[in-house]
């Protein structure tokens, strides 16, 4: 049994129960908005904690290698490093809003990930245009939109 195994999905565990929680009971949500999320909510739970508790059975996923190699140092580093970007967002959104936050936290992402200026301004405006125009226009979703403070 590797530390990676169990690691990961109990961080999607955790997460995912931080993000629904959020709707739920901080940002009290109606049904209505959050009928999908429960949904998705509950698959993504099940799913991760299933392979937790095949992990720490020790059963193998189908298709993978008997033998691996225990996390080097370098993959251990690299893993910290995807985990903290992928937490990264929720600072940005809390603190920027989403309007700001999301596009500014993409850009960053892609440029340190090695896209192109256009490849990253583009991808980060179009993220701006969905979060704007789907869910705060057409779906009527109440998002923090307004940095920290300025609520």
């Amino acid at each position: 049994m590797k530390k990676l195994e169990i690691i990961l999905p109990a961080l999607i565990i955790v997460f995912t129960l931080f993000v629904v929680g959020a709707g739920a009971f901080y940002y009290n949500y109606s049904m209505a908005v959050m009928r999908f999320p429960y949904f998705v909510g509950a698959v993504l739970i099940g799913l991760s904690a299933w392979r937790l508790v095949q992990a720490i059975q020790g059963k193998r996923l189908p298709g993978e290698p008997e033998e691996l190699q225990e996390p080097t140092t370098e993959s251990m580093a690299e893993f910290t490093r995807t985990a903290l970007w992928l937490v990264a967002i929720l600072p940005a959104v809390w603190l920027l809003g989403y309007l700001v936050g999301i596009p500014l936290y993409l850009l960053a992402y892609f440029r340190a990930h090695g896209e192109s200026w256009l490849m990253s301004v583009s991808l980060s405006l179009g993220a701006l245009a969905v979060t704007y125009f789907v869910f705060i226009v057409f779906l009527r979703v109440n998002l923090p939109v307004m940095p920290l403070g300025f609520q």
